[in-house]
């Protein structure tokens, strides 16, 4: 059996060659016999530079040819070292670059239409944890038609959600309707609502009219306090949330409805549910995702910034320059704001409106904000009955952190506020055994 010699270390790309056929032989001997068209190591030669060039061998596999040269110290050319790579791999590498490249394209795009999304939601302060999860959450359900439902206290911005929901999602060009469904008296709100035919009732408009359900056609449909509606207009607004259709008041014929549905209430909704006020299959069919705003109270962080944009909305809507002194603004940033924003926004105004000076101080503020902020600070400290010195001050010093605690929601802010460090406050309420009411967030 002969034994078959080693590949070619100079074409390992070919079985056509074996070793003794190419090694020791000049490489116009190689061109001439036809092993290549071409010679990098003879085009080297005469250039004196390095020089690459495409070939393809008698395979038919393509490669790439660079020869590099080396000189000697008179500058002669004393070999010539050649590569080869295969331009199939090459070529696989570019197709995938050019993938990734694409890949990477589309999420720069993608990006930028988040960022362009934000940047269309206005009057929204994010600074507080909680706002910053509510803004990705309504940048994300921006582009679905989920129906969703906010709650919330009365004046927590249950409507400014909404708004930044619309105006984040693809129908922002199309209607943004808001029904106040506690403000208008029952027989007039299912007629808003769902339209009617003519003749359906007296001084009826004798076309018919349009209800808000059709105007809102392509957009959004904000039912605000969705927890005042009449049980009648519950088991209609399912139908319409379900089947995506609605009747006209008066009429036989369904008209098919293409919006997307924003709920917010300021009740309990799930209560409701069991005690028989609220239909569950309605609740359910509303809460698919659900977002609850929380007071403003609980976000403290964003106090001074929320007062700011006020400032500055009425500063350039009375053509004012106002400022408000930090004094004035500690007070407000301690203050519970029980109207939240809307409270927030209406005694902004009315400083802007009545301040004579270019700064607004304390003297300026209604006497239940004062009035609230020295109560609250005095803590109303209780000493029952007569007792050791050392007891009294551990007894103060209980009830001063115990107050604290209940007004300001962590111990970092409890601590600012009673002029120790967080650590300190941890320890002493180990010490006492004080509640933390499930508020912790340290």
């Amino acid at each position: 059996m002969i034994r078959r010699p080693p590949r070619s270390t100079l074409f390992p790309y070919t079985t056509l060659f074996r070793s003794e056929m190419v090694l020791g032989r000049s490489v116009q001997d190689l061109l001439y016999d036809g092993v290549y068209s071409k010679s990098v190591t003879l085009m080297v030669l005469k250039q004196k530079m390095m020089v690459s060039i495409m070939e393809r061998l008698k395979i038919g596999k393509e490669v790439l040819l660079t020869g590099i040269p080396v000189f000697n110290r008179e500058n002669d050319i004393v070999r010539v070292v050649t590569t080869i790579r295969d331009l199939a791999k090459l070529n696989s590498l570019r197709q995938k670059l050019a993938r990734t490249q694409k890949i990477n394209k589309r999420y720069q795009l993608e990006l930028s239409h988040l960022r362009r999304q934000q940047m269309k939601i206005d009057n929204v302060v994010v600074f507080s944890k909680q706002m910053k999860e509510i803004m990705r959450l309504t940048i994300q359900v921006a582009n679905v038609d989920s129906t969703v439902l906010i709650t919330g206290e009365s004046g927590v911005g249950k409507e400014v959600v909404a708004r930044a929901i619309h105006q984040a999602g693809k129908g922002n060009s199309k209607p943004f309707i808001v029904v106040n469904c506690g403000a208008i008296p029952e027989n007039l709100l299912e007629s808003e609502l769902f339209g009617y035919e003519k003749g359906a009732f007296t001084g009826a408009n004798k076309e018919g009219k349009p209800g808000l359900f059709e105007l809102a056609e392509g957009g959004s449909l904000f039912l605000d306090e969705i927890g005042e509606l009449s049980m009648l207009l519950q088991t209609k607004l399912l139908r319409a949330v379900q089947e995506k259709e609605i009747t006209r008041v008066g009429g036989v014929r369904s008209i098919k409805i293409n919006m997307r549905i924003i709920a917010s209430t300021n009740r309990n909704l799930k209560k409701m549910v069991k005690e028989g006020k609220f239909r569950h299959d309605l609740f359910y069919r509303l809460n698919v995702v659900p977002i609850h705003v929380p007071p403003i109270c609980q976000r403290r962080e964003s106090i001074i910034p929320m007062i700011n944009l006020f400032l500055n909305r009425f500063n350039k809507q009375f053509k004012k320059n106002i400022k408000i002194d930090p004094d004035t603004l500690n007070i407000l940033e301690k203050y519970d704001w029980p109207g939240n924003i809307r409270e927030m926004e209406n005694l902004i105004e009315r400083l802007v409106v009545i301040s004579d000076k270019d700064i607004i101080d304390k003297s300026y503020l209604p006497e239940h904000i004062l009035d609230q902020n020295y109560i609250k600070t005095s803590s109303n400290i209780v000493i029952p009955g007569l007792m050791p010195l050392e007891e009294a001050v551990k007894e103060v010093e209980k009830q001063l952190i115990s107050t604290a605690f209940k007004k300001y929601p962590t111990t970092r802010e409890t601590a600012k506020a009673l002029g120790v460090s967080q650590a300190t406050i941890v320890r002493k309420m180990q010490r006492y055994a004080l509640n933390r009411m499930n508020k912790e967030k340290l």
